[in-house]
Formats: structure tokens, C-alpha cells, sequence
């Protein structure tokens, strides 16, 4: 079913379907941002039992790290959809607002001027999508709900922008676990030594740990930049 619009109402429409999209992606920014939170407190609320009684084995600061990758996982699904929603607003932006904003700019300025600025690299030199440009690229996004963004990419932005410096905390703060556990090690090797779990050696864990770190940078710094073209 499609209803016909007269096309004096387009204005009105774009508008409110502009002031939707801007919504939405306020809803998806403040369900991330809980998300955060959740995984701040968690993180804050184990490490402290686990340092503040000695009787906690150390792995228990890996309950922490678990926790935390579930809400990675949780965020970056989150992140997907704000992401879906802050496309269509930047679209807007691009070919609504900003070709209004530079028409108002050009009746005050007045032909001369506007020319002059337009040749001079001014915003009327800035490229923006036309009507034809913006039904074209919006089109694409409407009568569907699925991301653009690949989960794996979600992931590798959100540990850029959080979820490493939690894993870091949560790193050295295993590390600082294994050093007072009971006492300080007298040489490197007991502090390898001490991070055994049952029949799993020291070594393997500490190995497991940093080849889990440094995956985690690699991905974070090479998938995980940010998308400059909103289409």
C-alpha cells in the first residue's frame, strides 16, 4: 500500500522522520552507555574482593574478564543498531539541513558574495547530496532494520573506545594479585609459576593472557576506525 504525498508536504515529513532517527539513536546511545556502566561496576566490585581478601585464588579476577566480554559482545550488538540510526541522521544532515543552511547563507549574502565564497572554497564549495541524491542513498535504509556495521568491526570500536583500558585494569590488576599472593616472588619465574590453574602450568596462563592482549590491541587499532562517509 502507498499513499500519495503531496509533494508541498515532503518538507514536513523529512522533518519528522529526521526528529525519529535523532530519537532512536539517543535510545541506542543511552542502552550502550548502561551497558559501559555494567561493566565498570562489575569489573570494580571484583577486583576489590579478589585484592582485599587473600584467601581468593587469583583466577577469580578472570570472572571479571568474562563478565567483561559478555558486555562487549552485548555493547557491540547495541553499537550496530545506534550505528544504523546515526546513518540515516547524518544523511539528513548531508542533504536537508546543510543545502538549507547554505541557501539561507546565500540570500544574505547576496550573489556576488556567495559566488565568491563558492570559488574560494567556502561551505557552498563542501559537497552535500541534492533531493535526487538523498531519496537516492535513503532509500537503501528504508523498510529495513538490519545494521550495516559488521559485528566484528562493533567489537574492534567499542575496545578502542572502553573495553581495553577495562581488560588493562583487570591485567594488571591479576599481575598485582600474583605478586602479593602470599608474598612477593623472589625471582621472575615464581611470579610465572604462581599463575597456575589446577593442572593448567603457570606459563601456559601467562601465555594465554598476553597472546589474548595483544589480539585484542591488533584488532582494536586496525578494525576498529571510524567511518568518515555516513551513506
Amino acid at each position: 500500500m502507498v499513499i500519495e504525498v503531496d509533494p508541498a508536504d515532503r518538507s514536513t515529513i523529512l522533518t519528522h522522520y529526521y526528529r525519529a532517527m535523532v530519537g532512536r539513536a539517543d535510545v541506542w546511545r543511552m542502552r550502550m552507555d548502561a551497558t559501559t556502566n555494567w561493566a565498570i561496576g562489575a569489573t570494580a566490585a571484583i577486583l576489590s574482593f579478589s585484592l582485599g581478601n587473600d584467601q581468593v585464588p587469583h583466577y577469580a579476577v578472570f570472572i571479571a574478564a568474562l563478565l567483561t566480554l559478555g558486555f562487549l559482545q552485548l555493547e557491540a550488538r547495541r553499537l550496530t543498531f545506534y550505528h544504523l540510526w546515526q546513518q540515516r541522521v547524518l544523511l539528513l544532515e548531508n542533504g536537508l539541513v546543510r543545502p538549507a543552511l547554505n541557501l539561507e547563507r546565500r540570500n544574505l549574502d547576496g550573489p556576488e558574495e556567495g559566488a565568491v565564497e563558492s570559488a574560494t572554497g567556502g561551505d557552498e564549495a563542501r559537497p552535500s547530496r541534492g533531493a535526487d541524491g538523498l531519496a537516492e542513498a535513503l532509500d537503501v535504509h528504508l523498510g529495513q532494520t538490519i545494521p550495516s556495521m559488521p559485528m566484528i568491526k562493533a567489537v574492534a570500536r567499542r575496545l578502542r573506545r572502553v573495553y581495553l583500558y577495562l581488560f588493562g585494569v583487570q591485567l594488571l590488576a591479576w599481575t598485582l594479585k600474583l605478586w602479593n599472593d602470599p608474598e612477593q616472588p623472589a625471582a621472575a619465574w615464581d611470579l610465572v609459576r604462581r599463575a597456575h590453574i589446577g593442572a593448567l602450568p603457570g606459563w601456559a596462563v601467562w601465555s594465554s593472557a598476553l597472546l589474548l592482549s595483544v589480539a585484542a590491541l591488533v584488532l582494536a587499532y586496525r578494525v576498529g576506525g571510524v567511518d568518515r562517509d555516513p551513506a
